[in-house]
């Protein structure tokens, strides 16, 4: 019978569009994957991918604790029935609550923080709740990966994770066959920027607008293209309201989302993140893999992708005059130079971030705890 390890996070369109290389490579190795997910539109699209399925009913916002002690219970059952040789958990309820029910079944825990968001950008009790549970969860778990410096430090110097249990990790990785690099080209029409990423107040989005309609009035012939979905169970989610408002703008259209954005890169100048703060944000990999430029806020996670001047432009953030000033120069910028930036994010993307990387990481993690258990 094969081994199993199992796949946890807050939805499963994380898993398929996150770790589907994980998933896949597991298989290959023998490992019979089991994905722990809320019900949504991707479930079945993980199954097809060859793995096994279940539902996990979980809140991914708020804090309602008999809601929490739910969550623990059915990873609690799930790891009873399953035996799995290793649990990896991804988002912070995962990671918390699916930790601790490790611990009680001796399931070895993997653990993936994406990104310190929302709960550590702002200050007060949701953000000490968060921290609280990370100390009380994370020194039980095997490995925890994170995916920046910054993050690395934070955890150390809040004592969220021991020392000798934590890692880096180049985020989820980008599919170098899926995302190609082809150099920037001249195109009719205005200078299209893409936004792509859940619609959030903490990703910069207020700023971004602002900036935009500074450009327009400039008489820059410029167009702002928004590609994601509106997080609606996220503290700082734009409203459908406020979205389909800006898309009645002239220089500005909301996509929605997609599940083929490369198609949307083929199409585009520059990507654009003005976030307050990334993990290791995809959206920037892509557009690099795709040998495109970027505009980026100079935080944690984006400027560990983005070296100001080699493969895009680093701007301040929550400040409207100095990300409308980099996307100015790069919108003015000679296609020559933006062509450059865009192949050195791509050799960028090829030597630190292929999803190769991080799959190989990711199974060395499992292998070692297997065979820690088997000593």
């Amino acid at each position: 019978m094969s081994k199993v390890v199992t796949l946890s996070a807050n939805t499963s369109w994380y898993l398929f569009n996150f770790r589907a290389s994980t998933i896949r490579r597991l298989m290959s190795e023998g490992y019979h994957v089991v994905c722990l997910s809320p019900d949504d539109d991707y479930s079945g699209r993980l199954q097809g991918l060859g793995c096994e399925w279940k539902s996990l009913r979980m809140e991914n916002q708020g804090s309602n604790p008999i809601a929490d002690v739910s969550l623990v219970l059915q990873f609690f059952r799930y790891y009873r029935r399953l035996h799995p040789v290793a649990a990896l958990h991804f988002t912070i309820k995962n990671n918390v609550y699916g930790t601790w029910a490790a611990c009680l079944t001796r399931v070895p825990a993997i653990n993936n923080v994406s990104g310190l968001g929302t709960a550590f950008i702002r200050a007060g009790f949701v953000s000490w709740v968060v921290r609280l549970l990370y100390r009380l969860s994370q020194p039980f778990a095997r490995v925890v990966f994170c995916q920046n410096p910054e993050d690395y430090r934070v955890l150390l110097d809040n004592r969220l994770v021991p020392v000798d249990r934590l890692a880096l990790l180049p985020g989820s990785g980008v599919d170098l066959k899926r995302f190609n690099w082809s150099p920037c080209r001249s195109r009719e029409g205005p200078f299209r920027f893409l936004y792509a990423g859940r619609m959030l107040g903490d990703k910069g989005l207020r700023e971004l607008i602002a900036a935009m309609r500074e450009l327009h009035d400039q008489g820059q012939s410029v167009v702002l293209w928004l590609c994601g979905f509106a997080d609606a169970e996220n503290s700082s989610s734009i409203s459908e309201q406020q979205l389909l408002a800006w898309g009645e703008e002239t220089y500005i259209e909301w996509l929605g989302a997609t599940d083929t954005i490369e198609t949307i890169l083929a199409d585009v100048d520059c990507v654009v993140l003005p976030s307050y703060r990334e993990g290791l944000p995809r959206s920037l990999l892509e557009a690099g893999a795709m040998g495109l430029p970027v505009v980026a806020t100079d935080v944690p996670g984006c400027r560990h992708v983005v070296q100001h001047g080699v493969n895009g432009l680093l701007c301040r953030a929550r400040d409207i005059a100095s990300l409308q000033g980099a996307m100015a120069q790069m919108l003015t910028m000679p296609i020559a130079e933006r062509s450059r930036m865009g192949l050195e994010a791509r050799r960028i993307v090829e030597s630190m971030f292929s999803d190769n990387l991080v799959v190989d990481a990711t199974l060395k993690a499992v292998r070692q705890v297997e065979a820690s258990r088997g000593s």
